[in-house]
Parts: C-alpha cells; structure tokens; sequence
C-alpha cells in the first residue's frame, strides 16, 4: 500500500481539521511576518530620525517574506497530519507491540514527534533554530 493510498482513505473530519489548523498557522505567519516588518521600520525610523528610510516595495515585501513563510507554515502543517495518518496506519497492521523492530519503532518515534510538534505550530521555528523553541 502507498501513500496515495493512506491519504484517499482520511476521513473527511480529519482533513478537515488539517484544512483549519493548516489555514490557521498560515494566517498566523502573515501576522508575524506583517509585526517583525512593522518592528523593524520602528527601529529603523529610531536611528535615523533624520534620514529617509529605505522603502521596500510592497510587491518585493510580500513575495520575499509572507509568501515563502506561508507556505513554509502550510508544507510543515499538512506533513504533521499526514505523518500521524502514517503513524495511525502501521499501527492498525501490527497485531501486537512486541512484533514492531527497533527500526519501525524509531520511525513511529519520528513520526509521532514530527506530528505533534508540527500540528503545534513549533516545527518550524525547530527546523530554522535547529533546536527546540524557548530552550537554551
């Protein structure tokens, strides 16, 4: 059985519910994007209260920033849900837990986190940090 397989058979609730939560952390990076744009201006204005500031275009502002993190934000999302489909399909073939190898295990570890954490929203600030958010 392949992929395409496991993701024609997600029940319409839960693609649903990847639609919202998918369409809700893009709408969130656009904000983020729109307030680090704004607090920078701020700042920029701060230190030069006599100079000009540059002006970025808005066309060049949003292909270069609030495009690529919204879909960064939908790629990420999207791949969290279908990792637990994944997760909820290897389990539904195991009759028992001791028949699972250590691979398989570790690859369900994987998936399990890679869903959580990205259904969170925190995948991708730990993929960009390379560490987990508000960790020293």
């Amino acid at each position: 059985m392949c992929i395409t397989d496991i993701v024609l058979k997600m029940p319409w609730w839960y693609f649903l519910s990847m639609i919202l939560i998918t369409s809700f952390h893009a709408i969130r990076a656009l904000i983020e994007q729109m307030r680090m744009y704004a607090d920078a201006e701020t700042q920029r204005l701060r230190q030069a209260e006599n100079q000009r500031p540059r002006q970025v275009s808005k066309g060049f502002k949003v292909i270069y920033s609030y495009i690529q993190e919204i879909l960064f934000k939908i790629i990420i999302s999207a791949s969290a849900f279908i990792a637990l489909l994944i997760v909820n399909h290897i389990l539904s073939l195991v009759k028992s837990f001791n028949e699972i190898g250590v691979g398989t295990a570790i690859f369900l570890i994987f998936l399990i986190f890679w869903g959580i954490v990205g259904i969170s929203g925190y995948l991708t600030h730990l993929i960009v940090a390379g560490k987990l958010p508000y960790s020293k």
